[in-house]
């Protein structure tokens, strides 16, 4: 069991490389490779929730995940403001609940359902909807604001003496790196400290020990992350240009961490509710990709809006 987490976490570690060192130099290469990625992750999800009994219209979060791509790169071929970047996205968001929403109400012809589950048919079709909203959700939109990190300079997020080849590798490196320290170090801190449960309910194997010691080394990373890029003038001129200091990668990376751990949580949330230990069975030892990036999803939100509010 343990060569086999071994063996994977080399090949996420080497995927994972290989695309960042892509991305380098054809940054829109890495938004169609994380469209893969988002794509496998909504059929894990759509798969836990099946497994309780809720279904979905399953056309509908894949079609809105390749809309939520196109609605970050039409932008900056348009040359919009971020903003009204948010403003399109936050349009599509609504409409498509609006006529998830509606839906159920629309269908005229017989529907088979569980009848000991659900009192009618239209009931069953609001499970759908509502369950169809959850998936766009958790996991469509929240692991499509990498795109966003992806082009923050060419969204106006960042000023001109950055470059999205260069500052946009950055904040995908804080997601990462992060998350990564987080979730390594929470499981280490758990194994060597010990103590009480976390939420023994919810993750019977996740220490208050381990919850902390993610949440420190969490932060460490992104001060690192830091010191680390402080030190190449051309990321020290954008640091002073906004009056980015140490302390802001403290409070965002602690953030980070914390919504690391609580994404963490929320995700063997669901998979307990469906009785399965994993998403998916991709990386053996691992689970699958939703199992990888439970924690990110959460991170993503966080570091956007470190980059919109200190940029």
């Amino acid at each position: 069991m343990m060569k086999d987490r071994i063996y994977s976490s080399a090949l996420i570690l080497g995927v994972l490389i290989c695309a960042l060192l892509i991305r380098y130099f054809v940054p829109i290469v890495f938004d169609v490779f994380w469209l893969a990625i988002v794509i496998v992750s909504i059929y894990e999800v759509t798969r836990v929730f099946k497994r309780r009994g809720n279904t979905a219209f399953e056309w509908i979060p894949y079609t809105y995940a390749v809309a939520f791509l196109a609605l970050v790169l039409i932008p900056i071929f348009l040359d919009l403001a971020f903003y009204q970047m948010i403003i399109l996205q936050l349009t599509l968001l609504i409409a498509v609940s609006i006529v998830l929403l509606i839906l159920p109400f629309c269908f005229r012809k017989k529907i088979v359902y569980d009848e000991q589950k659900f009192g009618s048919a239209r009931e069953y079709l609001m499970n759908k909807s509502i369950t169809t909203l959850n998936i766009i959700i958790y996991p469509a939109l929240l692991l499509g604001l990498m795109y966003m990190l992806n082009h923050l300079c060419s969204l106006g997020v960042v000023g001109s003496d950055a470059t999205d080849e260069v500052f946009g590798l950055f904040a995908i490196l804080m997601v990462f790196v992060v998350s990564m320290m987080t979730d390594t170090f929470a499981m280490l801190g758990g194994m060597l400290f010990k103590g009480k449960k976390l939420c023994p309910l919810i993750s019977p194997n996740k220490t208050i020990s381990g919850f902390i010691t993610g949440l420190v080394m969490g932060t460490i990373s992104s001060l690192i992350m830091y010191a680390i890029f402080n030190a190449f003038d051309s990321f020290n001129l954008v640091f002073e240009s906004v009056g980015v200091e140490i302390w802001h990668f403290a409070i965002f990376g602690f953030l980070g961490a914390l919504a690391t751990s609580l994404g963490d949580l929320f995700a063997s949330f669901l998979k307990r509710r469906a009785f399965v230990k994993d998403f998916g069975r991709v990386f053996p030892g691992h689970g699958g990709f939703m199992d990888r990036l439970n924690g990110i999803c959460f991170n993503l939100l966080i570091m956007i809006l470190f980059f919109v509010i200190c940029f």
